[in-house]
């Protein structure tokens, strides 16, 4: 016996667009139509566009390509679309702007509730950057995002400089080359990590001791992209040789035929997967710490600031755009050493 199809009976309702076009509402019941016509109306009298189809996934886009791809580096792009395909759109991506409520967006933050407070932070910036741009051509009468929602979750640990010894330690324990010419030249530099892996040797000045920093690495899996444009306006900067880096620059040279210093064996820059490599044979030598290129670049600030170095010429050697990213690290090198001379004080004290 075949089973007979059932019939729905719909209400509908035109409404009519300021610009002369009609949108059809259609429900199962009177009262849900005169709810979503009224709710229509209202939007439509505060000036929402409820013409406009556009969904929250086209809307981050055209955000993204207007006002944030433009003025961003290739590393920051792919972040913002990171952060846009993993944890927003697939939540949001397929509804109208005007249809995601507060409750949505509370729902969202919730689920990031394990994740760090960076990630939770850029998350909030972005959609709240979004609905603005919504509010601003009609496509919503009030951001969902609520001044009350705060960015939760773990904040980042605070990068703890190696000290000479741990730094010592880890010069005499890493004995592969291409790892122990990095860890040695990021020490000796401050360096950034895009920064040592675009280095040729055309950019090693032997003779007057100097090194030119003037290309940045853009890494990624298959293949890793050299630019001019360094991560500051005062990336562009020439570092003192130490005679120790020289001197394994000028060994490695002998044996090697690639302009880059650090090569895969085609000649072209370390990939990702080459790097996170290399770097492991430096980490597993001091598993106790956790250990990256910036803290080895935060290890040379340091030292620098240990050796008595104007504030000034510390913050053209590390590559910063403004003297407060510098002090930054001071204030860190400052409160520690205060503290161990305040112990020390103390425990005379007490003698």
């Amino acid at each position: 016996m075949a089973k007979a199809n059932k019939i729905y009976q719909y209400f509908t309702k035109a409404i009519p667009l300021p610009d002369g076009r009609r949108k059809y509402i259609r429900a199962k019941t009177q009262e849900e139509l005169d709810a979503k016509v009224q709710e229509l109306e209202n939007l439509m009298s505060v000036g929402v566009d409820i013409g406009n189809n556009t969904t929250f996934c086209q809307l981050a886009q055209q955000w993204y390509d207007i006002y944030k791809k433009p003025n961003l580096r290739l590393r920051s792009q792919n972040s913002i679309k990171n952060v846009l395909n993993t944890h927003i759109l697939p939540k949001l991506g397929g509804y109208l702007p005007r249809e995601i409520t507060p409750m949505q967006i509370q729902a969202l933050m919730v689920g990031l509730s394990g994740k760090s407070n960076s990630l939770q932070s850029k998350v909030l910036a972005y959609l709240r950057d979004i609905f603005k741009v919504a509010e601003e051509n009609g496509l919503v009468a009030k951001s969902p995002v609520s001044d009350r929602i705060k960015a939760g979750g773990k904040e980042t640990e605070e990068k703890q400089p190696l000290t000479p010894d741990e730094a010592k330690l880890l010069l005499e324990k890493v004995t592969n080359p291409r790892a122990r010419m990095f860890l040695l030249l990021c020490l000796h530099t401050g360096a950034r990590r895009g920064e040592a892996l675009a280095l040729r040797y055309e950019d090693i000045d032997f003779e007057h001791k100097i090194v030119h920093i003037r290309h940045n690495a853009i890494v990624e899996e298959g293949e890793t992209v050299i630019s001019d444009e360094l991560k500051t306006r005062a990336g562009r900067r020439d570092v003192p040789l130490s005679d120790e880096l020289a001197a394994c620059l000028l060994e490695q040279r002998k044996k090697a035929v690639p302009e880059y210093i650090f090569a895969m064996k085609d000649g072209k820059p370390l990939t990702k997967s080459a790097y996170r490599s290399m770097f492991r044979l430096i980490e597993r030598e001091l598993p106790e710490r956790h250990i990256t290129a910036h803290i080895l670049r935060h290890t040379y600030i340091t030292r620098l600031f240990e050796a008595g170095l104007d504030i000034k010429e510390i913050q053209h050697l590390a590559g910063h755009s403004t003297v407060e990213m510098t002090l930054s690290v001071y204030t860190h090198y400052d409160h520690i050493s205060r503290a161990e001379e305040t112990a020390s004080k103390v425990r005379a004290a007490f003698a």
